[in-house]
């Protein structure tokens, strides 16, 4: 067996590859779950979504006939790819309850000699150490990836890449998890028609108040189904030529 950082390596490059080549429409269903104990809150949403990929935009009709409306992919687009650089925003209101993530940066790995068109490219691993976990097996690969301080230091994120699952036939993540003191993030895929695509993810988050004084604890639990791949969007607002990205601000 390859070393465990080879081996994630190669998965972040095969990942990447499988989110470069995403269908132009996406169509699925999603059923999610969004707990909220101390506030004795449990809600239930179940929507249809279709999806422009390219950009994200979506149309969300909400079951068995609710509201319709035009946002991001719910809970978040089913082609994103957990291994590359992210933001997670979620809007509880009861009203219209939205979330998404923003993909910054896809991660691939590449030798320096070679030429590269990745947004980022790096030949080792600067911010984690990679070892294999003991189930590790002839089918799935489980990767511990341990944050370094490289990486911890000074950084104001409450999460980190924990844990990688990988199917050893097609070198493709089947789970992939972060951890933090307040926040949890789990990531399930499948393989649809050759696609590689988000079916179940958790979202697990504390919050606290100022001096920690009163916490609040949310759960998003969300699974997705009924994936297709349509050639026409059947709204026509998706057809419509992809938004211009806006400009990052400075870092």
């Amino acid at each position: 067996m390859i070393a465990a950082d080879v081996a994630f390596r190669a998965t972040a490059n095969t990942a990447a590859a499988a989110y470069q080549q995403a269908p132009p429409y996406l169509a699925y269903r999603t059923d999610v779950t969004v707990d909220i104990p101390s506030l004795r809150q449990h809600k239930v949403i179940s929507r249809t979504v279709e999806t422009r990929t390219q950009d994200d935009f979506a149309v969300l009709q909400d079951l068995p006939q609710g509201q319709r409306q035009y946002a991001h992919s719910f809970p978040l687009i089913p082609t994103f790819d957990a291994l590359s650089y992210f933001h997670l925003t979620f809007n509880g209101s009861r009203r219209d309850t939205l979330s998404y993530v923003e993909l910054e940066k896809v991660l691939t790995f590449s030798d320096s000699s070679m030429g590269s068109h990745s947004d980022v490219v790096v030949t080792y691993l600067r911010y984690y150490h990679a070892e294999y976990a003991p189930d590790t097996n002839d089918r799935i690969a489980h990767i511990v990836m341990v944050p370094l301080p490289t990486l911890t230091r000074d950084n104001n994120s409450d999460f980190f890449l924990h844990d990688v699952y990988v199917d050893n036939a097609t070198n493709l993540p089947t789970r992939v998890v972060y951890a933090g003191p307040t926040t949890d993030f789990t990531v399930d895929y499948a393989t649809v028609s050759n696609h590689w695509l988000v079916q179940h993810v958790i979202f697990a988050r504390t919050l606290y108040g100022p001096l920690k004084i009163g916490r609040v604890h949310f759960t998003v639990d969300a699974t997705n189904s009924d994936f297709s791949f349509p050639t026409t969007p059947s709204d026509p607002r998706l057809a419509g030529p992809p938004a211009t990205p806006s400009p990052s601000p400075p870092r």
